[in-house]
């Protein structure tokens, strides 16, 4: 097997979700005493957090290029970040470190397609839903992005940085979250994009009338299939 190496704590609620998915897929497919090689880095989110709320990208290049290479050295084979919004960098450190990066919206729009799906609606943090790097991977891809309006994009991040990130899931918020699914799915969306590793936790499987794609989940999953290969 591969040695799968993960960027995690952004935030360390997502990154148990996938430390365990990705054991658990392994079991399933090898046995179950079975589990990947597996080596974890991460930093203070605190730190991560403040240099996305002031946009400086180059900052958390930096920081995760010291982490992935800290992966390499160990002896990952691949890596995957375990982080929705700090994909924007990947493109500034992908081509410095000399093990592929699973990137989360490859495997997303893969799911996607694999469901027949081409018109996908995507919530998630600000940056996710309107810097535009993840809509143009997936349009790159041929799958198309609605996206919420300016006030659920506001409700959707308020939540985020308030409740989710700090592992809380209220019943409300959830209940809002279906609200602004309902209106994305009048409008066409054939499935949701859970672009927040932690929305998995507030929005189940079989929460809504069209598939829910978790992005944590799809990444976590592809990441044991790549440590068999």
């Amino acid at each position: 097997m591969k040695t799968v190496g993960i960027i995690g704590g952004l935030s360390w609620h997502s990154t148990l979700a996938y430390y365990e998915i990705i054991n658990r897929q392994v079991a399933q497919k090898q046995g179950s005493y079975s589990c990947p090689e597996l080596i974890l880095v991460q930093t203070d989110f605190n730190i991560i957090m403040d240099h996305v709320k002031f946009e400086r990208w180059n900052e958390i290049a930096e920081i995760l290029l010291v982490l992935a290479r800290k992966l390499e050295q160990s002896g990952a084979d691949f890596m995957i970040i375990a982080c929705n919004t700090v994909h924007k960098v990947v493109p500034l450190i992908e081509d410095q470190v000399g093990i592929p990066i699973l990137h989360i919206v490859d495997v997303v729009a893969s799911k996607a397609l694999s469901l027949g799906v081409r018109r996908v609606a995507l919530i998630g943090g600000h940056t996710t839903m309107t810097d535009g790097f993840f809509a143009d991977r997936l349009f790159e891809r041929q799958v198309e992005t609605l996206l919420p309006d300016e006030a659920d994009q506001r409700m959707i991040h308020h939540a985020l940085e308030t409740e989710l990130l700090s592992g809380v899931f209220l019943p409300a918020t959830r209940a809002k979250f279906e609200q602004v699914i309902d209106r994305l799915v009048q409008r066409g969306a054939g499935a949701v994009i859970l672009g927040c590793t932690e929305f998995g936790k507030l929005l189940p499987p079989g929460t809504c009338s069209v598939p829910l794609l978790d992005t944590a989940q799809i990444h976590s999953m592809a990441a044991a299939e790549m440590s068999l290969t």
